[in-house]
């Protein structure tokens, strides 16, 4: 009662409506994605910073060359290959050790300097326990992959043999403090890799390379690209095809040693290849593969000592592998709908996967062992807690007309709502192809039968067919130019012949940058009314007269603002509601583009609401907007006072 006085009065001072809101929200119980320690360790832990002399780059070499002094260093340990964390205090500070490796008897000294030690409360403590955990992944059979550095289990995969796909179910995990309370976070992420090898999808395009060069087509479809060996689960780009090797030439090792790489895989994975013939894909080593390998022999820029650091790797051993895969089947509906039956997880089956990831892990013996060292115990189930349910928000549209928002129901919303406010629309142009015709008749007729029930005043546009049939961004861009000659419509709308970006590209250039005129555009084949897809062609054109209406100018919907906050306030085992309602409000919304084909600029678009006083309650339906041009590998955007000064400025005119 207390804190609700004093926030009463603070509110009164500031002018802002207080009150606690129990009654229009429900209180319900919602399961989270993390999972509670149960034990809190309860150790003295010993942190020392380790040294090697010669520097060794590769992390899995230094782990093994300090493992070689268990008797030392104890079985209570932790290497991530720079720190050591050590429950057993060695003899002195500061110790130098010696470790022999294995492939040329060369001796390594490792210096060990104690660094500090460790409480269980300290963010180091955070390190180690994240360290002890990816040890009971790797017991429990999960595999690190990616750049993500989540784990899958590659063992258990789903297959989608009709487009020849699989798909590896992982998890991201991570131990930190949250809340004062001792949490591990997990996410569930997925890998989508590639069915047949590399040198069978090779083959597949030489077969239906029909006399064009197979060289390039290889070239275009692979390079670029993620692979993944099976081998070995790691990711390498390809960088070239090298079609003068194969697994018969040799390569040097390590104690200098030359081995044919047919006989490197026999005998270091007892894999045999069965295509002796097949070219090698290259691989230029990651900046920290680099380094190691410029311990042994400067690097240079020349082709001999390219090929000398550059990883070969060959095609009957590796898969493809991210989301590359998914640009044949970008139209195919089907294929993404089976794809997100196993990847979109409902509530219920996403729970059911944390508590089995967790599950898996206590009862394997190894991982329960690690974690019992570390005085670590994790619950099987998945923290719960209290949360608020804000009841639905009403969507308000012409004479005062509302109605309750659900997620199903959007369409149906939008389809029969009358607009808060339309632009008639007297004078626009169709712009299409000849092979289009009877698309832009059927989308002339429909656009007219589907404004009526949203309060649409749209008259029947002007044909405006091109004389070439091609995709040809000239040709598109062209007919805007010789319509301005003529007359100035309300807007232009295109019928694109395909998804090209460069004819849409070529469109809202000349459309946004060159005359300031509204456009939309529609690809051909959503206006099919054929073959029982009338219905979605009449939803297609129902989004696009929405769309064109808002591009004049009109409102479509809007909300009752003020607008409400919703907090909580923990007093001991109670738990209070608080809602603030604000009358003054300015929206803002930003967003990043970068685009491949700009590879320098990326582009910052801004937008903020011009109407949002006390004395209109639907607010928010008017917007300022405008866009910069900033490095694309810039993530922050350093002109933002300058737009926010603007949209200030807007408002103030406005209000």
């Amino acid at each position: 009662q207390v804190l609700i006085n004093k926030l009463n009065t603070f509110c009164t001072k500031k002018k802002l409506i207080f009150f606690v809101n129990r009654l229009q929200n429900e209180v319900i119980e919602v399961h989270t994605n993390y999972f509670t320690l149960l034990n809190k360790p309860n150790w003295k832990l010993y942190q020392y910073h380790a040294f090697f002399e010669p520097m060794i780059e590769s992390k899995g070499l230094r782990i093994a060359l300090l493992y070689k002094h268990e008797e030392l260093l104890g079985k209570s340990k932790a290497f991530d290959g720079s720190t050591l964390f050590t429950l057993t205090q060695l003899p002195n500070p500061e110790m130098e050790l010696e470790s022999v490796k294995n492939f040329d008897q060369n001796i390594v000294k490792i210096k060990l300097r104690l660094v500090a030690e460790v409480t269980p409360n300290s963010k180091e403590a955070m390190r180690l326990m994240n360290l002890v955990f990816k040890k009971c992944l790797k017991s429990s059979k999960y595999t690190e992959f990616g750049r993500e550095r989540a784990y899958f289990d590659f063992d258990n995969m789903y297959e989608m043999r009709k487009y020849g796909l699989k798909i590896a179910a992982g998890y991201k995990a991570s131990i930190d403090i949250y809340q004062d309370s001792l949490l591990l976070c997990t996410e569930i992420a997925h890998k989508l890799i590639n069915l047949d090898t590399i040198l069978d999808v090779m083959k597949n395009l030489h077969s239906n390379s029909n006399g064009q060069d197979y060289k390039q087509m290889c070239y275009e479809k692979l390079v670029g690209c993620t692979l993944m060996a099976s081998y070995s689960k790691k990711t390498h780009r390809i960088d070239d095809i090298a079609w003068d090797i194969s697994p018969r030439d040799t390569f040097s090792k390590k104690d200098g040693t030359q081995i044919t790489y047919a006989d490197y895989y026999f005998e270091h994975y007892k894999i045999k290849i069965r295509d002796m013939n097949q070219p090698m894909l290259l691989c230029l080593p990651k900046e920290k593969d680099k380094r190691r390998m410029n311990q042994e022999r400067q690097s240079s820029t020349d082709e001999k000592s390219r090929k000398q650091t550059a990883i070969y790797l060959v095609p009957e051993l590796c898969v493809l592998t991210g989301t590359v895969l998914l640009k044949e089947y970008a139209k195919d509906f089907s294929m993404k709908k089976d794809m997100d039956a196993i990847t979109k997880l409902n509530p219920d089956v996403r729970v059911n996967r944390l508590n089995d990831f967790i599950d898996k892990i206590n009862k394997n013996e190894r991982a329960r062992e690690e974690m019992a060292t570390w005085q670590m115990k994790i619950d099987p189930q998945v923290v719960r807690c209290p949360a608020l349910a804000l009841k639905s928000e009403k969507i308000v549209f012409a004479h005062d007309n509302s109605s309750n928002c659900t997620q199903s129901g959007w369409n149906n919303l939008m389809k029969n709502g009358k607009h808060i406010y339309s632009v008639p629309l007297e004078k626009w142009y169709l712009i299409y192809q000849a092979r289009d015709e009877n698309r832009a008749n059927f989308f002339l007729s429909e656009i007219q039968n589907v404004s009526n029930p949203m309060g649409l005043r749209i008259n029947s546009g002007i044909l405006w067919k091109l004389p070439d049939s091609r995709s040809n961004p000239i040709v598109f861009a062209s007919s805007i130019k010789d319509i301005l000659r003529k007359e100035k419509p309300q807007i232009l709308v295109f019928i694109l012949p395909n998804s090209a970006k460069d004819t849409y590209d070529a469109i809202k250039t000349a459309c946004c940058v060159e005359y300031g005129i509204p456009s939309q555009c529609i690809t051909s084949n959503i206006l099919n009314d054929g073959n029982g897809k009338a219905g979605k062609a009449r939803s297609a054109i129902t989004k696009i007269a929405i769309q064109m209406n808002c591009k004049l100018g009109g409102v479509v919907w809007g909300v009752e603002i003020p607008v409400r906050f919703f907090f909580t306030h923990y007093l001991g085992k109670k738990i209070i509601y608080f809602c603030f309602q604000i009358t003054n409000i300015m929206v803002v919304g930003i967003d990043l583009y970068k685009d491949s084909a700009k590879r320098n600029q990326s582009v910052v678009a801004f937008v903020a609401s011009t109407n949002g006083t006390e004395t209109n309650k639907l607010n928010c339906t008017k917007f300022f907007s405008k866009c910069i041009m900033q490095p694309k590998n810039q993530d922050y955007i350093d002109h933002l006072q300058a737009l926010m000064v603007d949209a200030l400025i807007k408002y103030y005119e406005n209000n």
